[in-house]
């Protein structure tokens, strides 16, 4: 490969940027550094306070700049993330580089300190990170390569350590007086995969016979986690369109000439919480097998920023183990006798930027699983991919613990028999004994790094049909193909399925059947809203009502369409039902299905009434009065409430939830924790009931999180053909014209045609070309 940035011998940064319809960069470069600053500087053209905000809280600055937080929780992220190290392990994938990676990062930080520092002296942040006077506050600033690098660590740990920060922040060790109090139950992030449908289509199904990829990630609307859509091009190296987290470089989600690939959340576990025994009378002491282990200790301080303007330092002393660093749980806490440490399968994954970049380049699905063994640094998601000759790929590569046998049945009983581990995996947290040696990671020679699985003991599947995942385990991602045998940490098998994936199997099945697949089949499968948990269940439940004297809700759900499209009348009453009963039986028999989950025919079952019915007519119950309380008709459309909010004003949406069994989800809330300053708009009076379940609140629901990429494509010998809508909007600030766009584009079903080529680009009525330039660091 060549060493592109040797070779120019020039002190300046070039890329050429093309703004098309949505705000989508592209940019091209003559070499890495000069695409890596186009795509730095466009994204913090588009969203330069969100990606400052992240920048501040990986260098421990929140406190400093923001003061305690609410109940110290800022003070107690800073104390984290410095535990955590993110800054040196920052360091260490610096070094780990491969120079055509190095250069693009350098590059883009590059480009976005350019657009810092010009905001410093001429505007342009978003009103919330501004002053009074308007000024962009002193945290809009430019930032050292190392502190990206930080943000690049913190990233790799979204489904794991980053939600554990203010968890280690607080695990101070118990003194003469006892414990310290508990974690407040906010701190802990949440741990569950968050909600999105990837498929992965074969040629044997597709009426061109080439392969094609439907990606639907569902992912927040505001903060951190949100997408950023472009098209990276450097002749000859790189030839790229889809999009990236904002502040990451490369594309994370999209497709080249010859290659898709998207991804999903993984349902496995990417950290283990070891539960100690202590040593009676010194809690910094630990059992393990027979003998007792010392904790060790660091000391660290962080600046908090005081009402009067200054500052002043909180001090604290943090604790590890070897297995890693000691938290405080909510309500356990860290007591005299049992404390909790945790080991994260990411810290030392320094090829994370490496193995997207990777990705880019790939030729077809082969040269994809190679790039896979060779780096094996995929943080948490899953991947599904589809190439020219209509190959299909999946894969759950994602960093899993390496755990013996023994410990793995010991883990699965424990889900059983221990209510502690039992709850902690609800919220996706694995539980192993930290006193025990034979529960700790064992090294494998084959792992790409200590303590975890080897690629080739990951779940993959190759087919030529169509392969589906929607963040259930790996275990049935082809209803003829299970995927059994891998350890439980990559997934629990033959377990009941979440309606979303039967949904998305089913729809699959359907068009595997049928044959003749084409692009618009696949966007239909998600636009279409149609409810699995209707289908199954409505026309029993509408018969129930009638014969116990609900009419009135007889009558809407009669009425109803069974989707979650935008002008069906009836699907909020519907979801309310949905959301009175227990997640847990919206996946096997109890209060709502009669037969149970039967793992020979995972998708008829559950299936069926339940033949007492009186859950389910408290469930009709609520629903009216929760309605009610909400001042929504039972019989109203989705576009009279359900609603994103762009600079104040309602984009009616379509879209449902879990309970409704719909591809397309969209919702109040989601599954991915936020740690961003970015204001939410304001829920009006939310239904204090309802705030875990559905969110309702007055009026209806208020979008912040579900669908937000949404594309198709298709890999023909001509090249990709593919249509699209980033629903979430390009730019992050309100006053942008592509904040609100994208939401009316997803509303209206008017995807866009996802522009390849220089001829379609230059057709584009909204383009706009300009070449950006800058200094490259010396």
């Amino acid at each position: 490969m060549r060493d592109t940035m040797q070779q120019t011998g020039d002190d300046t940064y070039e890329a050429t940027l093309r703004r098309t319809t949505g705000g989508v960069a592209h940019i091209e470069g003559k070499t890495w550094g000069d695409v890596g600053f186009g795509q730095g500087l466009a994204c913090a053209q588009d969203n330069l306070a969100i990606i400052a905000d992240q920048l501040v809280k990986v260098r421990s600055s929140l406190a400093a700049h923001h003061g305690p937080g609410a109940a110290d929780a800022n003070v107690a992220s800073d104390l984290g993330y410095m535990a955590l190290d993110v800054l040196g392990r920052g360091r260490a994938m610096r070094e780990a580089q491969p120079s055509h990676v190095r250069e693009i990062i350098t590059g883009y930080v590059a480009g976005y300190n350019q657009v810092a520092a010009e905001a410093q002296h001429s505007g342009g942040a978003a009103a919330w990170a501004c002053n009074c006077d308007g000024s962009p506050a002193r945290w809009i600033e430019p930032v050292g390569e190392e502190v990206f690098y930080a943000y690049f660590a913190d990233v790799a740990m979204m489904a794991s350590g980053r939600n554990l920060v203010s968890l280690i922040g607080r695990a101070e060790a118990p003194g003469p007086e006892g414990p310290v109090p508990a974690s407040p139950d906010s701190a802990l992030g949440q741990t569950a995969p968050g909600a999105s449908n990837g498929w992965a289509v074969g040629g044997d199904v597709t009426a061109s016979g080439h392969g094609m990829v439907l990606g639907n990630p569902h992912f927040p609307w505001y903060g951190e986690a949100r997408f950023w859509e472009c098209h990276l091009t450097l002749p000859g190296e790189l030839d790229v369109y889809g999009v990236s987290l904002l502040g990451l470089p490369g594309v994370q989600i999209g497709f080249n000439r010859t290659l898709a690939w998207t991804h999903t959340f993984s349902g496995g576990s990417r950290f283990t919480l070891s539960r100690l025994e202590l040593h009676p009378g010194e809690p910094t002491r630990y059992r393990f097998g027979d003998e007792v282990r010392d904790m060790t200790s660091a000391w660290y301080s962080v600046d908090v920023l005081a009402p009067d303007g200054s500052t002043e330092p909180v001090e604290r002393t943090l604790w590890r183990t070897h297995h890693g660093p000691m938290v405080n749980l909510p309500l356990l806490g860290w007591g005299n006798e049992v404390g909790f440490a945790y080991r994260d399968a990411n810290d030392t994954n320094t090829a994370v930027l490496e193995q997207f970049v990777a990705a880019n380049r790939c030729a077809d699905v082969a040269e994809l699983r190679a790039t896979y063994t060779r780096l094996d640094a995929m943080p948490w998601a899953n991947t599904l991919a589809a190439d020219t000759s209509g190959a299909a790929w999946y894969a759950d590569a994602s960093a899993t613990p390496h755990l013996s046998s023994a410990a793995q049945a010991r883990f699965t009983g424990r889900l059983s028999e221990d209510l502690v581990a039992a709850l902690l995996y609800e919220n996706r947290v694995a539980l192993t004994d930290g006193s025990d040696p034979d529960d700790d990671w064992l090294d494998h020679p084959e792992a790409a790094r200590p303590g975890l699985e080897p690629f080739d003991r990951h779940p993959q599947l190759l087919r030529r049909d169509i392969l589906v995942n929607a963040n259930d385990s790996h275990w049935l991602s082809h209803p003829d193909d299970p995927l059994e045998g891998y350890s439980v940490l990559c997934g629990l098998e033959r377990t009941p399925l979440s309606l979303r994936t039967r949904q998305n199997l089913r729809l699959a099945q359907a068009l595997t059947q049928r044959g003749g697949v084409d692009v618009t089949d696949l966007i239909a499968a998600v636009l279409d809203g149609a409810s699995l948990s209707a289908e199954l269940l409505k026309d029993e439940v509408v018969t129930v009502c009638r014969a116990e004297g609900r009419a009135e809700v007889a009558d809407v759900l009669t009425a109803w369409g069974d989707t979650a499209g935008l002008n069906d009348p009836g699907t909020a009453l519907w979801r309310e039902i949905m959301a009175t009963i227990g997640a847990a039986d919206l996946r096997n028999a109890g209060t709502l299905f009669k037969v149970p989950f039967d793992p020979a025919a995972p998708l008829e079952t559950p299936s069926g009434l339940a033949t007492d019915h009186g859950a389910l007519l408290r469930a009709v119950d609520a629903a009216v009065v929760a309605l009610g309380c909400a001042g929504v008709v039972l019989n109203t459309a989705l576009s009279e409430c359900q609603w994103a909010d762009r600079n104040g004003k309602r984009v009616p949406v379509p879209g449902g939830s879990e309970g409704e069994g719909v591809l397309n989800v969209l919702g109040p809330s989601g599954a991915l924790s936020l740690a961003t300053r970015q204001p939410l708009p304001t829920v009006k009076d939310p239904i204090a009931e309802r705030a875990a379940t559905s969110g309702l609140a007055q009026g209806g629901y208020q979008v912040t999180y579900g669908a937000t990429f949404l594309f198709a494509v298709e890999l023909t010998t001509n090249g990709p053909i593919g249509w699209g809508v980033l629903a979430s909007g390009q730019s992050g600030d309100p006053k942008s014209a592509h904040h609100a766009d994208g939401a009316r584009a997803f509303a209206a079903g008017d995807l866009r045609p996802l522009l390849f080529t220089d001829t379609d680009i230059g057709c584009d009525p909204n383009l706009t070309s300009q070449v950006v330039a800058g200094t490259r660091p010396t």
